[in-house]
């Protein structure tokens, strides 16, 4: 009974072997489904959020808006894409945190703001 075990074992081990050496390649979908959720995130390798896309809620007077951050490794959002009800907006933050730069279209009214580290501003208008 004991050699007839041994045996068995044997057969399988070789058996788990051949299988795993036969292991089929994993190719790429030709098709990729559509990947749906309510938000997204990516962190980098210590696991801090270095970017998110999500769908911000109407909150009072404003309304449900789009919102993609491209974050910096200090966690402070350089890069801000929004899009909101009739309007859109880009965003730049500089290094220092007190200079920036912002482009908005709000319907009719585009505007673009220029802020120094010094707190001067500057507007373009049509």
């Amino acid at each position: 009974m004991q050699k007839l075990a041994i045996a068995l074992t044997g057969v399988n081990l070789v058996l788990l072997l051949l299988l795993s050496a036969r292991a089929l390649p994993v190719a790429a979908q030709e098709r990729p489904a559509v990947l749906r959720g309510t938000g997204l995130q990516i962190v980098d390798a210590q696991g801090r959020v270095r970017a998110s896309l999500g769908v911000l809620p109407a909150s009072g007077s404003a309304p449900e808006t789009v919102l993609l951050r491209l974050i910096d490794a200090n966690g402070q959002p350089s890069v801000k894409i929004e899009a909101a009800g009739a309007g859109a907006g880009l965003s730049f933050v500089g290094g220092d945190d007190a200079s920036y730069v912002l482009l908005r279209a709000d319907g009719a009214r585009p505007l673009l703001k220029m802020v120094g580290p010094n707190g001067r501003q500057q507007f373009v208008a049509p």
